[in-house]
């Protein structure tokens, strides 16, 4: 295999009372002829380690040691290496322990998949015995932390592991700055943040021996605090899921200061951001997360190929199509700058943001293979939502496609809101308003044959149903 990377590299090794291992580890790195800088972070070890490595750096220009005032956590260690390896412009990072449980035999594993691979894990788990030598207590923890991050955050991989390679020039540093955790807890929260952004990880079999020297310094709190915080990781991913997604780039919104908002949807987007009505914003969170996502996620993969070009129209705050932007070039349109701003904070990648009125949109004609819009057209009077579909009909190639997510007049969510409208306003006394005014709630099949028809459309798909409690009918219209 060739040793040799183009990438600049680096490996960062942090220490707390190392000093008998860390020596020898850096004559095994030496010996793998890396053209790779090696960063020590030593957290004012008792033993001198960060004397040893400041004795050893005085002689190498690729040897860099960073003091920390006192022992500061794991998990903050890693970021400011990590940090400090961005700092310097390191396209390449590897992590790993310094006694010797991480063999630097494996780094050269680890390298090659860095070209496929936006992190290389090394796992205790893909072969049988790799933790022969550990005592009970280690092998126990180390099992139950991973069978719990793979049975309640759907990861796969060794997550609670340090023997890492991460490629920072495709990975956002946004991405160990959303971290919660200074502690152990650290590596299976920084990994989730990385697979809900769909970078690419890849695994590779590694054996740990037990420590050459010293002991293991994970205590019985560090397993309880990073059991707390794997049930807040949970309860986040289940309620909030958008707060981990934090964009590979900062797509630019596409402005238009000339656009007349009607509807006033601007304001009622700067008001979402600063109201909270806590009870009905996790409501809605859940029908959002459990019932319309993979309903929607559904209907655009049975209808559209992959590679298919799409808008959002009437996007607003986006928190339903995470996976469809994840898997399709999409433009996000909202006659909003509120509503767009909170829709890039709830992705992680986007084709494009366009603020435009959806019943006249500043794209081409004939350009795009399909359209979706949830809960948008009962907002507007008849006259406008045929204007709406005529341009999306200008906008669509040949038989292109439209999906439409229209709340029914005897919905249960409309039925459920109206009541609580009531409760709040009438018998409390309340100025409650959760949502703009729904001026033509769907009252028949045969009307969206009615709208379509006028408009170039045929009706191609129709569905009311228990999938979503009864909340959307879901249509689909096709270019005629």
């Amino acid at each position: 295999m060739e040793k040799k990377i183009e990438l600049k590299g680096l490996i960062f090794i942090p220490t707390y009372n190392e000093r008998e291992n860390v020596e020898k580890l850096i004559s095994q790195l030496d010996q793998l002829d890396l053209d790779f800088d090696l960063l020590f972070v030593d957290d004012n070890s008792p033993d001198k380690t960060g004397e040893v490595l400041d004795r050893i750096a005085s002689d190498r220009e690729n040897l860099f040691v960073v003091h920390r005032p006192s022992k500061l956590g794991i998990g903050s260690a890693h970021i400011d290496g990590i940090d400090w390896a961005y700092k310097n412009g390191y396209q390449l990072l590897i992590t790993m322990d310094s006694d010797f449980s991480h063999s630097p035999g494996y780094i050269l594993k680890l390298i090659e998949h860095a070209k496929t691979s936006d992190v290389v894990v090394g796992s205790r788990y893909l072969q049988k015995n790799s933790l022969s030598e550990w005592n009970f207590r280690r092998k126990f923890l180390t099992h139950m932390g991973h069978f719990l991050t793979k049975l309640l955050l759907g990861m796969p991989y060794d997550a609670t592991g340090a023997f890492r390679l991460y490629r920072l020039d495709r990975i956002s540093q946004k991405c160990f700055h959303s971290e919660k955790s200074l502690g152990y807890s650290f590596f299976f929260e920084s990994l989730f943040l990385l697979f809900k952004n769909h970078y690419k990880v890849k695994e590779i079999a590694i054996d740990l021996p037990a420590r050459t020297y010293g002991t293991s310094k994970m205590k019985m709190s560090d397993a309880l605090f990073s059991l707390v915080m794997l049930v807040q990781l949970v309860f986040l991913n289940v309620f909030k899921p958008g707060i981990f997604f934090v964009g590979r780039t900062d797509k630019e919104i596409i402005k238009n200061d000339t656009l007349h908002d009607d509807q006033a949807w601007d304001d009622y987007w700067k008001k979402q951001q600063s109201v909270n009505n806590w009870l009905y914003d996790r409501i809605a969170e859940f029908f959002r997360h459990f019932l319309i996502r993979p309903y929607l996620n559904r209907y655009v993969r049975k209808h559209f190929a992959k590679g298919s070009t799409l808008v959002h129209a009437g996007c607003g705050s986006g928190q339903v199509d995470y996976d469809i932007t994840n898997e399709f070039p999409v433009t996000a349109v909202d006659i909003s700058i509120n509503a767009l701003e909170i829709y890039r904070a709830n992705h992680s990648q986007i084709e494009k943001m366009l603020q435009s009125d959806i019943r006249n949109m500043d794209i081409g004609k004939g350009s795009l293979d399909g359209i979706y819009s949830l809960g948008v057209m009962e907002h507007f009077y008849p006259e406008a939502i045929i204007k709406i579909l005529q341009e999306f009909n200008r906008i669509l190639k040949p038989q292109g496609k439209v999906i439409l997510f229209w709340p029914p007049k005897f919905g249960a969510s409309v039925i459920f809101l109206n009541a609580w409208h009531f409760l709040l306003n009438k018998i409390f006394k309340k100025n409650v308003r959760f949502h703009p005014d729904e001026v033509s709630l769907l009252e028949s099949k045969q009307q969206t044959v009615e709208y379509g028809s006028q408009c170039g459309f045929s009706l191609v798909d129709y569905h009311f149903g228990i999938n979503d409690l009864f909340t959307q009918v879901v249509i689909v219209l096709q270019k005629k």
